[in-house]
């Protein structure tokens, strides 16, 4: 007879081409956690200077602050999204030597949507002095120090990772990642020094939506909608955590508006959801004929797919860090953290991808073996490793 976990691999595989999994009825039909009215104006409109603001996350914050009725000033090196409302005003510089455009004004909040190394954090802190009433800090719960240690899940109390490179005040472009949570950490401490009792830090976790240029979840978005037969790696009952970007971008706007500081998590869905689930809830929005193949971690690696950022890893393997899928959010959600269904960032993420060019649609897509490929030269890939998995059991 099979164990436990072969009975659910196999229930999942039956129950997802039927899509009525348990994660399907509970992520898409559950209303339970919905948004909150985000379009109601502030009671009192903010200045808010954005540093950033294009990109994946920052247009989204840019839509949610104007939504609310604040003014946006987006200060960067020139580069201007597309999707930005005119209304929104470009300043123009750069963190690493020109600041001026940004000296001799005050605003209300600043967020921060792009820093990785501390001097940004200080330049900005000596630039601005005393003329920013609230400072937000996008960071990661990649922070937090060997999380897979709290067998119960990570919350803010847990040790943070200690940066042991050179000297970190040094670097002002991207560094080797595996130090990029040690220096987000660094940076959450110099911005609390540099705005004291006025800093807001926001620790996300995978963040997925419309203009995801991290492709794992559109990856698996899109390639459930295509069908067939379909590579799995993995334990079923894998956690699985994500948080809709614009879910953050509403969040940290109202958190601005009551001047809220301190560390939070942003992670979700609102339910513990597990691998199997998470597949089961996209196969329940697609009318395509789908049937899983679940193959151990351990085997698609020793067939060369070893980065965690792989598609068909990515949650399993939880990204390469034990742990970072299993953080608590209760904190945020006190403090009214909310998610829209999942059912919602599944069908506007596939209608925001169908929408892009084709040679753009290549590049959004983390494919099968960690790299950026068009969905049919990574299922071509999987179909290769089908084969290997299939030969092997005869």
């Amino acid at each position: 007879m099979p164990n436990r976990r072969e009975f659910l691999a196999q229930t999942a595989a039956t129950c997802v081409g039927s899509g009525l999994t348990s994660g399907t009825l509970r992520a898409v039909a559950s209303e339970k956690d919905v948004v909150p009215n985000s379009t109601r104006l502030a009671s009192t409109p903010l200045r808010i200077l954005m540093l950033g603001g294009t990109g994946f996350i920052g247009p989204h914050h840019v839509r949610a602050a104007l939504q609310r009725g604040h003014k946006i000033s987006v200060f960067n090196r020139g580069r201007r999204a597309t999707e930005l409302p005119s209304e929104v005003e470009q300043l123009t510089g750069d963190r690493n030597s020109d600041l001026e455009s940004i000296k001799g004004r005050d605003w209300d909040a600043v967020i921060d949507t792009a820093t990785y190394g501390p001097i940004w954090v200080r330049t900005l802190g000596q630039a601005l002095k005393d003329r920013v009433g609230h400072y937000t800090f996008i960071s990661t719960v990649g922070v937090y120090d060997h999380p897979g240690a709290n067998e119960d899940g990570t919350d803010e109390t847990n040790k943070r990772a200690e940066y042991k490179g050179a000297d970190a005040y040094s670097i002002t472009q991207s560094q080797n990642l595996s130090q990029y949570g040690e220096l987000k950490a660094l940076c959450e401490t110099e911005a609390e020094k540099q705005f004291p009792e006025r800093t807001l830090i926001v620790r996300p976790g995978t963040i997925v939506g419309p203009n995801d240029s991290g492709g794992v979840f559109t990856y698996w978005a899109m390639r459930i909608e295509a069908g067939g037969e379909i590579l799995v790696a993995g334990d079923p009952l894998s956690p699985v955590q994500m948080v809709d970007v614009r879910d953050i971008a509403e969040w940290v706007i109202r958190m601005i508006e009551i001047g809220e500081t301190g560390a939070f998590n942003l992670v979700g869905p609102a339910l513990p959801l597990g691998w199997a689930e998470f597949l089961g809830a996209l196969r329940g929005l697609s009318s395509s004929e789908v049937s899983l193949t679940w193959v151990p971690v351990e085997w698609v690696r020793k067939q060369g797919i070893s980065s965690p950022l792989s598609s068909v890893l990515f949650w399993p393997a939880e990204v390469g860090f034990p742990g970072i899928m299993r953080m608590k959010n209760d904190k945020a959600r006190s403090k009214g953290l909310t998610f829209r269904p999942i059912s919602v960032t599944v069908s506007d993420t596939r209608a925001w991808f169908r929408n892009q060019a084709v040679d753009r649609q290549k590049q959004l897509l983390m494919g099968l073996d960690g790299t950026n490929k068009a969905l049919e030269e990574s299922m071509a890939i999987e179909r290769e490793l089908l084969a290997a998995w299939h030969s092997r059991e005869n």
